[in-house]
């Protein structure tokens, strides 16, 4: 492996499910060790809940407040927090603040950034078709949950 910088101005460059994100380290260059993707969130924005069958994600908050759901667990969690997200475990967040948000996220081991960027090369219309989002999810071993008191 070589060295890796990745400028803290680079732009985002996927569009996943309405969240920019920026993929600052691929696994394809960490020997599959790992990954690390940027997310840049708006009010209430944040993923549906959801289970990593495959790979555990690490949290860093770097900009706002969120509230986390991690398995039985619900809480806020401020700009320098970091929260861990075992695989297996149901977990989702939601941006609290009024400015936008930022979240680093560790997925170890990698692979994962491959569901982000198929997402990413759909338009904006086939990202809401929530069963061919759920297909692919699939294979990278996603599994989406329905929301709390469906």
């Amino acid at each position: 492996m070589k060295p890796i910088v990745t400028p803290s101005d680079s732009p985002a460059t996927l569009n996943v499910l309405g969240i920019p994100m920026i993929i600052r380290l691929h696994g394809r260059d960490t020997g599959g060790v790992l990954s690390v993707v940027e997310s840049h969130d708006v009010t209430g924005g944040g993923p549906p809940p959801h289970i990593h069958h495959n790979e555990d994600e690490t949290f860093q908050i770097l900009e706002g407040e969120y509230e986390w759901t991690v398995g039985a667990e619900t809480f806020v969690a401020p700009k320098g927090t970091t929260v861990f997200a075992p695989r297996g475990i149901p977990h989702t967040y939601r941006y609290l603040g009024t400015e936008p948000g930022r979240l680093m996220c560790i997925i170890t081991p990698s692979g994962f950034e491959g569901f982000f960027k198929e997402i990413a090369a759909l338009s904006p219309e086939q990202q809401q078709d929530i069963p061919k989002v759920m297909e692919i999810g699939g294979t990278y071993g996603l599994q989406f949950l329905p929301p709390p008191g469906a």
